[in-house]
């Protein structure tokens, strides 16, 4: 089946779904465009069109959330290259049992189905750009299951919740020069819990980890990404108009496994991922019942990978500075839209995309408006 037919199906299986149950729905859509510059003469351009259909009937919740996107490069060397292609589509399904039981639990079932861009050939793969330049960093890949379990308890001043996913993911042909790539699955626990202090402060600890399977290709083992290990805090305020929160993470990652002259695979002698910190202060503004104000400012650090610098594995360290201002309108009960301005440094040394120092600067404007049926 062609990638693409499945977007028309999975659009008319919601709608008959929806019909069925009587679902309060939501579509959401709009387009979001960044324009990036480096220091080495590097530019390029992302612009995306998402598409969000949410689905709610009492405790059951499902969602189709998909994109067409064009990515364009211009790099030092004159050449250019772009690539315009829908992406993978995420069909995800959930239902809660509410105060039925000593804790509550959400059942969930999400899917990818792939109707994005694989089989890359040489100068689509120069398009695969860092995940901390663009929003889109893969175009697509196979046909993944991904069932959740997810319980919680909240009582008058805290709560906690844990959950545990398997990720199925399918076999896929990655590029011309990559064909019948069978990614490894994964297996996740995540687990949050907060307190709150007086009728204004929250605070709240969070974690996540993360196990990988043996990646292969052509039925022969090839790469196993180390296990991945996230802890975070946070605290919230809330009081009248406003609302904030400032949280701080850090990601761990064990050592990968890559295949060796024996064909076998053998663990890398050091730790090719370095530690990653983030730090997250979001705050938003009610100036009227129609119109608020929001603002989100991060600040990202990659520590240098274990490897000496003269290693080819070398990897250097990384720091992102981003700022983001929004608008956001209730236009009527069922409509609203919002506009985004975001500008950001990107600071990183040499990695698996380039073999030189670079500094970005970069800039982002979003639309997006949502309708309720």
């Amino acid at each position: 089946m062609r990638p693409l037919i499945w977007i028309p199906i999975t659009v008319m299986v919601l709608c008959t779904v929806g019909t069925a149950l009587a679902l309060d729905i939501n579509v959401q859509t709009g387009l979001s465009t960044n324009w990036w510059d480096s220091d080495s003469d590097d530019r390029g351009s992302q612009t995306y069109m998402p598409v969000t259909i949410d689905g709610v009937h009492g405790d059951f919740y499902m969602q189709v959330l998909s994109a067409f996107v064009t990515t364009r490069i211009d790099p030092s060397d004159a050449s250019k290259d772009s690539l315009t292609t829908a992406v993978d589509t995420k069909l995800n399904f959930s239902y809660a049992v509410v105060e039925r039981f000593p804790v509550d639990v959400l059942f969930g079932l999400d899917f990818n189905l792939p109707t994005g861009k694989t089989d890359l050939d040489s100068e689509e793969r120069s398009l695969l750009l860092d995940p901390d330049l663009v929003d889109i960093s893969r175009y697509g890949e196979g046909f993944n299951i991904n069932p959740t379990l997810t319980m919680a308890r909240q009582e008058e001043r805290w709560g906690a919740g844990v959950g545990i996913g398997y990720l199925w993911r399918g076999e896929y042909d990655f590029s011309d020069t990559a064909q019948n790539y069978d990614p490894g699955d994964v297996f996740n626990i995540t687990a949050e819990g907060f307190y709150v202090f007086t009728d204004t402060w929250q605070g709240r600890v969070f974690g996540e980890m993360a196990f990988y399977g043996t990646d292969e290709m052509e039925d022969q083992e090839y790469y196993e990404e180390g296990d991945f290990f996230l802890a975070g805090i946070g605290v919230d305020y809330f009081k009248g108009k406003w609302e904030a929160s400032l949280s701080g993470q850090g990601i761990f990652r064990g050592k990968c496994q890559f295949q060796a002259d024996n064909l076998q695979l053998a663990t890398e002698d050091r730790a090719g991922y370095g530690d990653e910190y983030l730090a997250d202060l979001t705050v938003r503004f009610a100036m009227s019942p129609e119109n608020a104000l929001s603002s989100r400012l991060y600040y990202l650090m990659v520590l240098k990978n274990d490897y000496e610098e003269d290693d080819p594995s070398f990897i250097d360290e990384k720091q992102k500075v981003s700022l983001k201002v929004s608008f956001h309108h209730q236009f009527s009960e069922d409509f609203s839209g919002r506009i985004g301005l975001e500008g950001y440094l990107l600071d990183e040394g040499r990695n698996w995309y380039h073999e030189e120092d670079r500094e970005y600067r970069g800039m982002i404007m979003d639309i997006a408006v949502s309708k309720a049926f």
